[in-house]
C-alpha cells in the first residue's frame, strides 16, 4: 500500500511540474508582487532583463525607515489588477494587456506586459 501511495505521488509530482503555467494568471503574479512592492517576489516571474531594476527597487525600498515602509505599503495595499487572457497563444512570446486601479486615483491605468516562454514556463521580460 506505501509503494502505491509513493508512486501516485511521485507520477503527480512529475505531471504537475510538466504542466505548462498560463501566461496571464504569471503575468497577475508578478504584477500583483510588483505593485505591492514585493519585488524579492516579483523576481521569480521575471526574466533577467528585469533582475537589475527589480533589485534596485527593492534596494530603495530596503532603505526606508519603517514608518516611510508602512507608508508606501498602505497606499499599495488597496489595489486591484486585471490581466486579459488570450485567447490562443502561438508563439513562445506573449503581450498582455492590464489594468491596474488604485482606490486613491480617480482612473484605473492600462498598460501591456510582455512574456517569454522558457521551457514550461513563462517569464516578464518588459513593462510597457
Amino acid at each position: 500500500m506505501k509503494k502505491i501511495l509513493f508512486i501516485v505521488g511521485t507520477l503527480s509530482l512529475v505531471i504537475s511540474c510538466n504542466t505548462p503555467q498560463d501566461p496571464a494568471d504569471v503575468a497577475e503574479d508578478f504584477l500583483q508582487a510588483f505593485f505591492s512592492s514585493q519585488y524579492r517576489e516579483a523576481r521569480e516571474y521575471a526574466g533577467p532583463e528585469l533582475y537589475d531594476i527589480l533589485d534596485k527597487t527593492q534596494a530603495i525600498l530596503d532603505s526606508l525607515t519603517e514608518e516611510e515602509y508602512k507608508e508606501v505599503t498602505r497606499y499599495l495595499s488597496t489595489l486591484e489588477i486585471t490581466v486579459e487572457k488570450p485567447n490562443t497563444i502561438t508563439s513562445d512570446t506573449i503581450r498582455l494587456p492590464y489594468r491596474v486601479a488604485f482606490s486613491r486615483l480617480p482612473e484605473p491605468g492600462n498598460s501591456v506586459i510582455s512574456l517569454r516562454k522558457e521551457g514550461n514556463t513563462w517569464k516578464v521580460f518588459a513593462l510597457d
